[in-house]
């Protein structure tokens, strides 16, 4: 029975377990494939069902971006249609948030280079006179992937009251408009811009309570309600001072991350939303400067980490020892980067590819 005699269920069954890469390339061997194996129904099956694959989003003191598989000595690829990146800004399944040095917002799917510019909201504050971070996330309930900008004014909070407020901006990617949410309850004006962890539904960011003596909190913008929650922390971090610390996804889990040269101390939320699951481990190792973030895991012993001497160091939890990562056709310097999945997701649910 050749191919073309298959009910259409059986095809999209059998297609949804190819690792992405292989999909592109069976687009390209027939038309009706390339119709079948691009549909919505197809990328959203294929997205359940395929092999979780986790790569590395690395970009470069030129503003080059490469991607890489998360192993020790990967081959990248460099994403010629990216230039001038300065800033990861999130990641979500497949698709990944970049910021430029003038400020455009890219979202991009690595894996089928498709990519469009998502345009500033009507609302934002005037760039040079405020600050901004993003999130990216999917709304399970809308089904739809949303970009969030939390922004506030640059001024001195104790003479400007007025303008203290943190703003919230929500845009749809499958609708391709922005809205405003209500103002965020939390003081977001923290030492470091940071983009949003995506987990449960969320997006985590760290900020302060006015409401408590302005105590650390982690800050949940909930997608479906667009509105904000509170995590628990971990009971053993000090409540005055963790807004200092970095939230970052690994591993499919909310962290906390007290990062230094020689020690940096990580708190994974194991159960989603539960303050008792917080289990920390510490990584511990002589690294020539201190340690930006954790990427991910490489295996059940391993973490990717990025430095602030902007090179990829992997720890070894059992030998607890630290050595740089090499990545085959990349310079060994980098000034930012993330993780995504291995997927068809498209980012231009509504708008044309770039």
């Amino acid at each position: 029975m050749a191919t073309s005699d298959l009910p259409q269920e059986i095809l999209i069954d059998i297609f949804s377990r190819l690792p992405a890469k292989s999909v592109g390339k069976c687009r390209c061997l027939a038309k009706t494939w390339q119709t079948l194996l691009s549909s919505p129904q197809f990328i959203k099956s294929h997205l359940i069902r395929s092999p979780p694959q986790e790569n590395l989003i690395l970009i470069t003191p030129s503003g080059s971006v490469h991607s890489a598989a998360a192993a020790d000595g990967a081959v990248s690829s460099k994403l010629q249609s990216l230039q001038n990146i300065t800033e990861f800004a999130g990641s979500c399944d497949g698709l990944v948030l970049l910021v430029d040095d003038k400020d455009r917002k890219l979202l991009v799917n690595p894996i089928t280079l498709q990519l469009i510019e998502i345009t500033d909201s009507p609302l934002a504050l005037t760039k040079g006179e405020s600050f901004s971070m993003y999130g990216l996330g999917h709304d399970p309930i809308s089904d739809d992937y949303k970009i969030v900008a939390l922004s506030y004014w640059d001024t001195d909070n104790e003479y400007n009251p007025d303008c203290a407020d943190t703003f919230v901006d929500v845009y749809s990617v499958g609708r391709g408009v922005w809205r405003r949410a209500d103002n965020s309850p939390y003081d977001h004006a923290v030492p470091h811009l940071a983009c949003g962890a995506f987990v449960g539904g969320k997006i985590h960011w760290l900020a302060s309570s006015r409401e408590e003596g302005y105590a650390s909190v982690i800050a949940a913008f909930d997608l479906a309600r667009e509105v904000f929650d509170e995590m628990p922390a971990p009971k053993d971090v000090d409540v005055g001072k963790f807004v200092f610390y970095k939230l970052v996804f690994l591993g499919g889990c909310l962290c906390l991350v007290d990062a230094q040269r020689d020690i940096t101390r990580v708190w994974v939320m194991k159960e989603y939303g539960v303050g008792e699951s917080w289990r920390r481990f510490i990584i511990e190792g002589e690294c020539e400067s201190d340690v930006i973030k954790p990427l991910c895991f490489d295996g059940d012993e391993e973490v990717v980490l990025l430095t602030e001497g902007e090179s990829l160091v992997v720890h070894d939890a059992k030998g607890k020892s630290i050595r740089e990562m090499v990545v085959d056709g990349v310079p060994a310097v980098f000034v930012d980067g993330g993780v995504f999945l291995h997927n068809l997701v498209s980012p231009s649910l509504h708008e044309e590819v770039m």
